[in-house]
């Protein structure tokens, strides 16, 4: 794109509210750009304050300057005005921000898209449920979105990954801030084999004002949102918000009623998002293929675990079940099991136990 036209879209990423978008729809940049001097109706609608921000981002030299060090940091620039920017975000409740910036590749946003997102601190069911559907999603061919945060954002974008998957992270600030600082090799991962992006310039540091726009733009990105963990005021309850708003499908994971990081998913069930117990129930009520089971090929197994492998077949069971249905000792039981998940016959999935 001409630098020159570019000025008009940066002059703007200043401004990102509902009133831009409107005016957006029957005016072009280079006539905002134009009128915000010269229209008196143009200024009025956008608002004093507005006007000031424009009026100072509207300064050549200062955009040159801003144009340079994007260039210096390899960050890459999508306008409204590109044919690849995201069209499901273009919807008005989206409020679809000006400019994007982004590190990798664009084209993971053609497949189908799930965000996968919950709260920073999980428990060791709300991690295993999030890799399990990720690494589903993944061999399914779904780009899974998330937004690059600790726990389940993180669980689920690094077995996206160890799955040969697809992921986008979302950030809250510019590329040049990923928070948090530790998962900037992660960051790496996804910008090699996924995408970053970001509606804040590469130097912006991320504010709690910024999160909740980046939750708008991952829940506009994703035809369904799957909360797996989340308390009573997370900030995963504020993007299955903004999927309600712009009409996407939530999906909600079952959790321990006395968990309080169980809460806001389970209340989200109570209000009516679709209640899911594995990636299968997400890929049917979206209508996307659902891969074949790989058949697995098992090591020959010896009395107790054959027995155990034969009760599980029928669905997962905690080592009390396995007790009462087995007749076998709970010392057996636990070195027996403990010797099949190593062997990756079977997986811990809380406090249960299940075929792999």
């Amino acid at each position: 794109m001409n630098d020159n036209k570019l000025y008009f879209w940066l002059s703007l990423s200043s401004l990102t509210d509902k009133r831009l978008n409107a005016l957006l729809d029957i005016c072009s940049p280079k006539e905002i750009w134009d009128g915000i001097t010269s229209s008196d109706s143009i200024r009025k609608f956008v608002g004093d304050k507005n006007v000031e921000m424009l009026l100072r981002f509207r300064n050549e030299s200062f955009l040159d300057r801003e144009l340079a060090k994007i260039k210096e940091r390899n960050v890459n620039i999508l306008t409204r005005a590109d044919t690849r920017f995201p069209k499901s975000i273009l919807q008005k409740e989206v409020c679809p921000p000006v400019i994007l910036y982004y590190r990798g590749d664009l084209n993971v946003l053609n497949a189908p898209t799930v965000a996968i997102v919950g709260t920073r601190a999980c428990t060791t069911y709300g991690q295993e449920v999030a890799e399990m559907l990720a690494r589903t999603l993944a061999k399914a061919g779904v780009t899974v979105v998330s937004g690059l945060a600790t726990g389940i954002d993180a669980y689920a974008h690094k077995e996206c990954l160890k799955a040969k998957g697809k992921t986008v992270a979302v950030l809250g600030g510019g590329l040049d801030h990923i928070t948090p600082s530790l998962h900037r090799q992660l960051a790496d991962e996804i910008e090699y084999s996924g995408l970053i992006l970001t509606q804040y310039p590469p130097s912006f540091v991320p504010t709690r004002y910024t999160f909740p726009e980046r939750n708008r733009l991952i829940a506009g990105l994703s035809r369904g949102i799957i909360v797996v963990e989340a308390d009573a005021k997370s900030g995963a309850l504020i993007t299955a918000d903004y999927a309600l708003e712009q009409g996407r499908e939530v999906f909600a994971v079952p959790g321990n009623i006395t968990s309080s990081r169980s809460k806001g998913t389970n209340n989200l069930i109570v209000q009516g998002a679709r209640l899911i117990c594995s990636a299968e129930d997400v890929l049917a009520e979206l209508r996307l293929n659902i891969p074949k089971k790989e058949k697995t090929v098992l090591p020959m197994l010896d009395f107790f675990e054959e027995k155990i492998y034969t009760l599980l077949q029928s669905g997962d069971k905690t080592i009390e079940e396995l007790i009462e249905l087995s007749d076998l000792r709970a010392s057996d039981i636990n070195s027996t099991l403990t010797g099949m998940e190593i062997k990756g016959i079977v997986v811990r999935i809380g406090n249960a136990y299940g075929v792999r």
